[in-house]
């Protein structure tokens, strides 16, 4: 009587198997065919852009630009920037800790993003270890 009910299970087992096998081979038949991938333009910088930005130089940032820091935009229209004066990431750190924004006084990164004339600020992470 064991030897029967253990043949019963291994026949049950090759029929789940078997039952896999027929689903996958379903899903395989039924896949949708997928569209070949499409090249990715490469983009060369110019100096011929349509698009005014803001210039960046190696000694600092021209304004007029947007300030993003702990994840929103910060309206220094009213800050004392100048238009068309150049600002060094310590001189744009004074500024801001002069209207109180005290997160600018560790020693803080700045990145532009031209297409969007944001200048991202970031602090810098002190780890141990």
């Amino acid at each position: 009587m064991a030897i029967d009910f253990i043949k019963m299970m291994q026949q049950e087992q090759k029929n789940t198997k078997d039952d896999k096998q027929v689903k996958k081979e379903e899903n395989v038949a039924e896949a949708k065919p997928v569209a070949p991938k499409q090249d990715k333009k490469i983009y060369s910088k110019t100096s011929n852009s349509s698009k005014a930005k803001t210039p960046t130089t190696e000694n600092g940032y021209v304004y007029p630009f947007s300030l993003y820091t702990e994840g929103h935009i910060v309206d220094v229209s009213n800050y004392g920037f100048e238009d068309g004066k150049t600002y060094t990431d310590k001189q744009i750190s004074q500024i801001m800790l002069d209207h109180r924004h005290y997160e600018f006084a560790g020693e803080m990164t700045y990145k532009m993003f031209e297409d969007d004339n944001t200048l991202v600020a970031t602090a810098k992470q002190y780890k141990k270890g």
